[in-house]
């Protein structure tokens, strides 16, 4: 069931009109005061409706120009969608809906989104609206944008295309709305992204590169791929993912991580490997804490540089300050006299070498040397000296 205002009294106006034959005067619009266009779905409950103050309707063409229209996109009889636009170009009764200038288009609820654009194309009858001028889709904390987005939306499916860009701020952070004019602290780009906006689910199938920033420098992600749930706070970055510190000359090279956005942090339960510097070191599993810049590795902690190994059952360390921490079981060698130090816990820091040096404050240490071959003497049975304990 339809119904337009507007157009139903250009139509009976054009009824009247004199039986002698007569040259038909250019077509001119009608000006109506209001434009009411609404839709029933089959059970009679509303699916969706455009109003406007003011329209234009051309009966030749059969074309409405209406100025600030304000629509709504109902599901299941209740108002899910919210439309508005500067302007809209609506022929015949709805089959196509041209809206431009501010488009705005906002799916309603506890959390909403809005998507944005200077033009989009509504036609109700395949539940399609097609964004191609500056589209942008915004919730609280994430902003995706992109040249052309296509929004399905009885599928809840908005398909972005031609190089989209998912940035995020930190929601916990005071005026984010404010920040959101600033270049965001996470941006991720890739080739398309497939984002149901109501379930939050987000996927992009093809390579993702990604760029933070902070106040000491920035960091370069990769991955193949990429899945997730915005609204649930998360993305799987999919294998082989990698992570640069160009400045600190730190690299991070995993499997399979998950990027909780909201906590800012990454993690993983894959074996990876890594360095800092002259430091390189590898684990079963690790965490990276974005906001302190701390790599976090709770299982099988291994570190090596020059002339030393250490393995640990777990190990931090903070890549701005270059400092780190090993516990439970842990086992340093040293090239040199084949010492071997065995602690609960030993520290370091990184120095201006490149090189990491270790301490235990507080923590009993034993330590074990070979000391070299003693010189011979003129007793030929004479024998190197034994290991010596600490």
């Amino acid at each position: 069931m339809k119904r337009l205002t507007g157009v139903a009294m250009a139509l009976l106006v054009s009824g009247c009109v004199s039986s002698k034959p007569k040259v038909p005067p250019p077509s001119e619009p009608f000006v109506f005061k209001s434009l009411d266009l609404e839709q029933q779905d089959p059970k009679g409950r509303p699916a969706w409706n455009l109003k406007s103050p003011e329209a234009r309707y051309d009966i030749t063409r059969q074309v409405a120009q209406a100025r600030q229209p304000r629509g709504m996109v109902f599901k299941r009889g209740k108002a899910n969608i919210s439309i508005s636009a500067s302007s809209a170009t609506v022929i015949g009764d709805g089959q196509a809906i041209q809206l431009e200038g501010a488009v705005v288009i906002t799916l309603l609820g506890k959390n909403p989104v809005r998507i944005t654009g200077e033009q989009a194309r509504w036609i109700p009858s395949q539940s399609l609206m097609l964004i191609d001028r500056k589209p942008a889709a915004l919730d609280r904390q994430s902003r995706i944008t992109a040249q052309l987005a296509t929004y399905y939306l009885d599928r809840d499916l908005i398909e972005l295309r031609g190089s989209p860009v998912l940035e995020q701020w930190d929601p916990k952070a005071k005026g984010t709305a404010k920040a959101k004019t600033k270049p965001a602290p996470l941006r991720v780009q890739t080739a398309q992204v497939d984002w149901k906006p109501e379930q939050g689910d987000l996927k992009a199938p093809q390579q993702v590169r990604g760029l933070r920033r902070d106040k000491d420098g920035q960091l370069n992600l990769t991955a193949s791929a990429l899945n997730g749930n915005l609204r649930e706070g998360f993305v799987d970055l999919i294998a082989p993912v990698q992570v640069r510190d160009p400045k600190r000359k730190g690299w991070l090279n995993a499997q399979q991580t998950r990027w909780l956005i909201n906590d800012q942090q990454l993690s993983s339960d894959q074996p990876f490997q890594g360095a800092f510097n002259k430091l390189q070191g590898e684990g079963q599993q690790f965490k990276v804490n974005l906001a302190t810049s701390t790599v976090f590795i709770p299982v099988g902690c291994n570190l090596r540089q020059p002339g030393e190994e250490l393995t640990a059952q777990r190990c931090q360390w903070n890549w701005p300050t270059g400092r780190f921490q090993a516990q439970g079981d842990v086992v340093l060698r040293r090239q040199a006299y084949k010492q071997i130090t065995r602690s609960s816990e030993l520290r370091g820091s990184i120095g201006k070498d490149g090189t990491a040096v270790f301490s235990s404050p507080g923590a009993k240490v034993n330590s074990q040397f070979t000391l070299p071959p003693a010189q011979k003497v003129a007793k030929p049975q004479a024998r190197s000296a034994p290991a010596v304990r600490f």
